[in-house]
């Protein structure tokens, strides 16, 4: 079982550590005022409070590789907008100092030494990322045509894209599996070296969803009909719903009833609502690691109410193979196509 006493005490001084360490940079490099202005100096303290987030959840987790593949990332994402190496390592240390002089009797000695750990390695972490679509596969050159296409701001065409491909005999289940992933994959990488904008990032997780919704007259063309129902879920907060729902429609495709009850969903109200359905399988999912503790109590609830295996996926688990047990979980996937191993394991071949 995980521990969040850590966690807790830093999410509980975040506010205090950000401003604490915004106003000794702020004291120490006065030219940051002139360099990025107020709106600047607003999202470098909602960075700070990112940051904490992920070391938290680190900490929540006993997983350093967690918060050393958050800094990874964060280290290209600042360097494609301008901040230099130098300046992502003079932020860490102020926060570092700040959250030292936040509770001098050692109270955050986990977090101090997740951070060191982070300083150790910067230099040699990555400036750069490979496309997640570079393979000359069937399945990558259709998610670029879709991707150019959604760059474009043409849904329309992106759809006739893959729905052209599905025509031609490219089967729906290889779609879910190997060409909306990685594209998806490829959209995030975009933005993360700032080459699309947040609004053109989420025209394309829209845009893709709602081709995705389209696919469903096809699953019920073609799914057989079983015994076996799961359930589909967000958990409170997470936002980030399109991998959930490709599980979704994996399993329907492979004969189970789902139902699929989207993102950022109340525990309470699963709760409510798995008592009336009364499902075989739970599916929870989980992409950012501040959502961890509400994961956790999610399982909990769901432990208490009933008997019903759950299973869990997300980028959360990425590197984390044993979370998913800690948690209480009695199963995890990568990804839709190794989740069915896991359900059949779990529910039986036959209800």
């Amino acid at each position: 079982m995980l521990n969040f006493e850590a966690g807790d005490r830093l999410r509980g001084a975040a506010n205090r550590i950000a401003e604490a360490a915004l106003a000794r940079d702020y004291a120490q490099r006065p030219y940051l005022a002139d360099r990025y202005g107020e709106y600047g100096k607003m999202r470098y303290r909602q960075d700070v409070l990112y940051n904490l987030a992920a070391l938290a959840a680190a900490l929540d987790a006993h997983e350093e590789r967690m918060f050393l593949d958050y800094v990874a990332w964060l280290k290209i994402v600042l360097l494609h907008r301008g901040v230099g190496p130098d300046d992502i390592a003079e932020s860490l240390r102020c926060m570092k100092l700040a959250i030292e002089a936040d509770a001098p009797r050692g109270e955050h000695l986990l977090a101090l030494a997740l951070l060191d750990s982070a300083f150790r390695q910067l230099d040699g972490m990555p400036d750069r990322v490979a496309s997640y679509l570079a393979k000359p596969s069937e399945e990558h050159t259709l998610a670029r045509g879709f991707l150019e296409a959604l760059l474009c701001l043409d849904t329309g065409a992106a759809r006739e894209i893959v729905e052209s491909a599905l025509d031609a005999g490219m089967p729906l289940l290889q779609v879910y599996t190997e060409v909306i992933p990685p594209l998806m994959r490829e959209i995030g990488r975009l933005w993360q070296r700032n080459e699309i904008s947040v609004a053109h990032e989420h025209f394309c997780s829209a845009a893709v969803e709602s081709i995705v919704s389209g696919f469903y007259r096809r699953i019920l063309g073609s799914r057989q009909p079983c015994e076996r129902s799961m359930m589909v879920v967000c958990v409170e907060g997470e936002q980030h719903e399109l991998g959930a729902r490709v599980v979704a429609d994996v399993f329907e495709l492979n004969g189970w009833r789902t139902s699929f009850l989207g993102a950022n969903l109340p525990q309470r109200d699963l709760v409510t609502l798995m008592k009336e359905a009364q499902p075989d399988l739970i599916a929870l999912s989980a992409a950012m690691p501040n959502h961890l503790v509400k994961l956790a109590s999610t399982i909990d609830a769901v432990r208490d109410a009933s008997n019903i295996p759950i299973i869990v996926g997300g980028y959360l688990f990425s590197g984390s193979p044993d979370l998913a047990e800690r948690l209480g979980a009695d199963g995890h996937a990568a990804d839709a196509a190794s989740a069915l191993g896991v359900a059949d394991a779990l529910v039986g071949r036959h209800v």
